[in-house]
């Protein structure tokens, strides 16, 4: 009994790391409506293919089941097993294990289809070529295999106390740096790409959103303050964690809802390059509109030059 009540501070922290990924997930949700509306209703909105509008409900629906798996886990906690504070903690020390099963799969789930999601839009951006995604393909396989992995070592550690769990960490340590990769890699592929193709000129917050929604930065830097955590095993990592969970899918996410709602580059803007460098280059006066020649892209390709002006794609 005295070993649980020197735990007992673990309740707060467990509830707190709910709310926060309860109100992660309420502002997902809120991306994710706005996203279907547009699809649904928004005319002229941008063309998603099938797949991606697969991987965008299934980002969504993983990091739902995750969210309500925590919210089913506090609730049994403080309310069915709430009698004493003893008892409450008793029961989030020791989890059914379905609970253990169902956000554990659905975790590294959402971060296969979220990083799978970013490598499809690096491989777009640069025109299908399919070195460039070589790397951060290779970083998504291994990551997926060790996320997997991982749930399988905690459902272990659950059925019997007595093994290791540093296994877990380490599995689990492995997985979110190869995720981590894949997206650093991506980010700077795409970064690069977008910066060649304005030349540099990233003229108001437009190119600055770009830049950061689509390279997927908000996932980096929470990824990056959640590792330590998880290295170091301390049990503050369910803060970062509740956050990362969340920002998996919808940093992928709103880079979808950016190309629904028109606010990014269509997909067809992109082709025409194979390579690193601009094919040609002109001053395009104000206001006009620039049609391209089908040898450099499809001859429906129209571009108003008040957003790229100074750069013939």
């Amino acid at each position: 009994m005295s070993s649980l009540t020197a735990l007992l501070p673990i309740r707060g922290i467990y509830l707190q790391m709910t709310l926060l990924e309860l109100f992660m997930n309420g502002l997902y949700t809120g991306v994710f409506i706005a996203t279907i509306y547009s699809f649904v209703f928004r005319k002229g909105a941008e063309r998603i293919s099938l797949p991606i509008c697969m991987a965008f409900v299934a980002m969504y629906t993983f990091s739902t089941v995750h969210a309500a798996s925590r919210w089913v886990m506090i609730k049994n906690a403080f309310i069915d097993n709430g009698d004493t504070p003893e008892s409450t903690l008793a029961y989030l020390l020791e989890n059914p294990v379905w609970l253990v099963i169902i956000p554990g799969i659905a975790f590294p789930a959402n971060t296969l289809v979220a990083d799978c999601v970013l490598i499809w839009r690096c491989w777009t951006v640069w025109n299908q070529n399919l070195k460039v995604i070589i790397i951060p393909t290779l970083c998504t396989i291994v990551g997926a295999a060790f996320g997997f992995l991982s749930v399988a070592k905690e459902v272990q550690f659950i059925l019997h106390p007595n093994l290791d769990r540093n296994a877990f960490r380490t599995f689990a340590t492995v997985w979110f740096i190869m995720s981590l990769a894949t997206t650093l890699v991506a980010t700077l592929f795409i970064v690069f790409r977008i910066l060649t193709m304005t030349e540099g000129r990233l003229r108001g917050y437009g190119r600055v959103i770009e830049i950061v929604v689509e390279s997927a930065a908000l996932y980096c830097v929470v990824l990056i303050i959640f590792l330590p955590f998880l290295i170091r095993g301390s049990t503050e990592d369910g803060y970062p964690e509740a956050i990362l969970v969340q920002v998996t899918g919808l940093a992928p996410t709103l880079i979808i809802a950016r190309v629904s709602f028109g606010l990014a580059r269509p997909d067809t803007t992109w082709k025409g390059y194979s390579g690193l460098s601009i094919l040609s280059r002109s001053y395009i006066p104000s206001g006009a509109r620039i049609e391209l020649s089908s040898h450099i892209l499809p001859s429906a390709l129209v571009l108003e030059s008040q957003e790229f002006k100074n750069v013939v794609v």
